[in-house]
């Protein structure tokens, strides 16, 4: 009698073992990919969030999901991407843009060596709409340099 006592004594029971989706109750706290928010297959289309048009977010999202605490009572959260306001050097149209940059940026801009190689190398998926704005105006003051050369 004393074991059933203890069996029932939580306050909500959470099944048994191997209830609940996949071979474990721990599997429902993981995203499946049929669950996945239309931010990301967005993302991966090549529309970015709306924040992400105004700067260098490197393919970076929002993301939705839940907090699950011991307790298991899931609590709706986002992540959102690291974004600092930075004025980064482009060599070729010889000032400074002021933007926002998530730091998954930044570091992809150190290891391609500055602002324009980082835009020339980088897929336009990953820049967004400002990115490949600024890309643009790059070309455009390539060209123009080539031009006033010959």
């Amino acid at each position: 009698m004393f074991a059933t006592l203890v069996r029932w004594s939580r306050t909500t029971y959470r099944g048994a073992r191997g209830s609940g989706p996949g071979r474990s109750g721990k599997t429902d706290s993981r995203s499946s990919p049929a669950s996945r928010p239309t931010e990301v297959l967005a993302a991966h289309s090549g529309q970015t969030f709306k924040r992400a048009q105004r700067g260098l977010y490197d393919g970076k999202i929002l993301q939705f999901g839940n907090s699950i605490p011991k307790s298991r009572h899931k609590t709706a959260r986002r992540w959102e991407p690291n974004v600092q306001p930075k004025s980064l050097w482009s060599e070729t149209m010889q000032t400074w843009v002021h933007t926002r940059v998530a730091t998954s940026a930044l570091r992809s801009i150190s290891k391609h060596g500055g602002l324009d190689q980082y835009l020339a190398q980088t897929k336009g998926t990953h820049l967004g709409d400002f990115g490949r704005k600024l890309r643009d105006q790059l070309a455009r003051t390539l060209r123009e340099r080539r031009l006033n050369q010959s």
